[in-house]
């Protein structure tokens, strides 16, 4: 410390944790850390955590994967299971970086690319999505709760 520095602290000093204490989800976080690291001391215990964990995970991934083709997050319920994967397996955490890295070069070369490339990218994902929503109500058929509606016809659906 310098000679010149005050001896008392200034008001305000002090960090939020320190003046509101812990937050509550870092509370939880580490009180599932030490669970973790007691669970993960006996052998026979760790490799049923680990086993459990891969099992979640793979159901989740396999989960998004079957939901992929369909509208909706698939790929991000693929990536949630990589990420609970990734907390116990060496393999799903470099599986992890790679999609990470390889979404964040589609998102830079996407972005980099003129207006009119987005927009075709665009629109050849929505009708992608588009055949595959009609496929599957034409296989599976309209819920009784859809009304009536003219464009049904059109489109095939009825």
């Amino acid at each position: 410390m310098n000679a010149e520095s005050p001896q008392t602290r200034p008001k305000g000093w002090l960090s939020r944790h320190h003046r509101q204490g812990p937050r509550p989800w870092r509370k939880l976080r580490l009180g599932f850390l030490r669970w973790r690291r007691t669970v993960l001391a006996n052998a026979h215990t760790a490799a049923i955590y680990r086993s459990i964990v891969g099992g979640l995970g793979t159901i989740i991934v396999l989960v998004g994967l079957a939901l992929v083709p369909l509208p909706g997050p698939g790929w991000l319920i693929v990536i949630i299971g990589l990420f609970i994967i990734s907390s116990e397996f060496h393999w799903a955490q470099r599986l992890l970086h790679f999609v990470r890295v390889n979404v964040e070069r589609w998102t830079h070369w996407i972005m980099a690319q003129p207006l009119w490339v987005r927009w075709t990218v665009g629109a050849v994902t929505a009708a992608f999505v588009g055949i595959i929503v009609w496929l599957t109500l034409r296989l599976t058929g309209l819920p009784d709760w859809v009304p009536d509606l003219r464009v049904f016809d059109l489109i095939g659906l009825r």
